[in-house]
């Protein structure tokens, strides 16, 4: 059986029990909350032991997607950077993902106090988050300088609008977990 990573921002968005039940099956690294964070603890991870795959769990807003929904993308933009009116780096692509589903990390919340010209490049994405690049750009980091390049997955279930109204997370969060641990526990079954 593959040796496998699971990536994670917080351990809240398992839960203690689940965190025991994932254990048995694969090595988990909490990166803390944003892309800063996630790259330097999922590089560190990656150096400390060799895996088959990377697999990025987590929480996500989406404007487009409901509550709950499970999305496995496909494509990961960096959304904080920004060139006369554009992102200023390419996408990345997953090519373990679905291929017209797209998420864009940013360090920054989406709210009521976010301009309109920021909104307007989110509006191609399916969802976002705060790590799924950082993560995605530290295996590649690491693929560039070992032999070894492990598969990367990324698993995204939808906790809110994408509209600022994360202050109830910590709530929406219990309801989530079910779902989250159920298509974890299938991905790493089925690899």
């Amino acid at each position: 059986m593959a040796k496998n990573l699971l990536v994670v921002a917080l351990r809240e968005e398992l839960g203690g029990e689940a965190i025991c039940e994932l254990e048995q099956l694969c090595d988990i690294c909490f990166t803390g909350v944003g892309k800063l964070r996630a790259f330097e603890a999922t590089l560190a991870a990656l150096e400390a032991g060799e895996y088959a795959n990377v697999i990025n769990v987590g929480t996500c807003g989406s404007s487009k997607h409901p509550f709950a929904t499970v999305l496995r993308p496909g494509r990961v933009a960096q959304g904080d950077i920004y060139v006369e009116g554009l992102f200023a780096t390419d996408e990345e692509i997953i090519p373990t993902g679905d291929a017209d589903v797209a998420i864009v990390s940013s360090d920054n919340f989406v709210g009521e106090e976010t301009p309109a010209s920021q909104l307007k490049l989110l509006q191609p994405y399916d969802c976002m988050d705060m790590e799924s690049y950082a993560v995605l750009r530290a295996i590649k980091f690491y693929a560039s300088r070992h032999t070894n390049t492990p598969k990367s997955y990324m698993l995204k279930v939808v906790s809110d609008g994408a509209d600022g109204s994360v202050g109830e997370w910590s709530q929406r969060i219990e309801r989530l977990r079910p779902t989250l641990l159920e298509a974890t526990k299938s991905l790493i079954e089925k690899l």
